[in-house]
């Protein structure tokens, strides 16, 4: 395992339950945000990777054929087969693995969806091109991530990396987009919308303690005069 996979495990591992009751991750209105992009199919085939907890994975599979969620963190997955076994859903399967290293054959799937974790991608530009891999012919990719202007990259990058060691780097929609193009895909939207955010709840999720709570705000304030952030 990759030093990069061992820092996500870190992270992630003692906060999973976090993640099943996150109102970004498992909000209905972001839940909804997926299925619009998404339009899934009845006969469809999904890879969602870095499930995570399986919010993404668990909304599409009641409208299509079959999901399957990969992640890198066991306790992650632990958590998504309670969901799925608690919603009666038959559909699912849940893999241990990396979105650079897909243990599928190609054109295995119809859909690619990752959300909310491609800033923990090691080599993004490779997860992309895994997930053209896999797809079939006309198959379609959705990514919902964290967006923002270069000006505020380093030091918002600073804050990330204080809180979850294992964030690589956000990118702008403009690099979003080479990014998809130079993996093959054609871009038919690409937008950007602002999200209000909790600070202390972003942060309590990965497990920061609340009693350091100002050495974050203080890293964002001498950056920019103004406390920013991603999911």
């Amino acid at each position: 395992m990759s030093e990069m996979s061992k820092d996500v495990r870190k992270s992630f591992a003692p906060v999973a339950k976090n993640y099943v009751t996150s109102p970004f991750h498992a909000g209905r209105e972001r839940l909804d945000e997926v299925v619009e992009l998404a339009q899934p199919r009845p006969g469809d085939r999904v890879l969602d990777v870095a499930t995570g907890t399986g919010n993404t994975a668990l909304v599409l599979a009641p409208l299509v054929r079959r999901v399957t969620g990969l992640d890198l963190t066991p306790e992650m997955l632990d958590e998504a087969r309670r969901l799925a076994s608690e919603r009666g859903l038959a559909n699912v399967d849940w893999v241990l693995g990396d979105a650079e290293a897909l243990p599928f054959p190609e054109a295995s799937f119809d859909l690619w969806t990752a959300r909310a974790a491609p800033h923990h991608f090691h080599d993004l530009a490779r997860a992309l091109a895994e997930a053209a891999r896999v797809l079939n012919p006309g198959g379609r990719a959705v990514v919902i991530d964290g967006s923002g202007p270069k000006e505020a990259r380093d030091w918002l990058h600073e804050v990330e990396m204080k809180r979850d060691p294992s964030h690589v780097g956000m990118r702008t929609l403009e690099e979003w987009v080479e990014l998809l193009e130079g993996a093959g895909f054609l871009v038919e939207e690409a937008r950007v919308r602002q999200l209000d955010w909790d600070f202390e709840a972003w942060n309590l999720r990965i497990g920061w303690p609340a009693e350091r709570m100002e050495e974050l705000r203080s890293a964002g304030r001498a950056g920019s005069g103004i406390a920013t952030g991603t999911p």
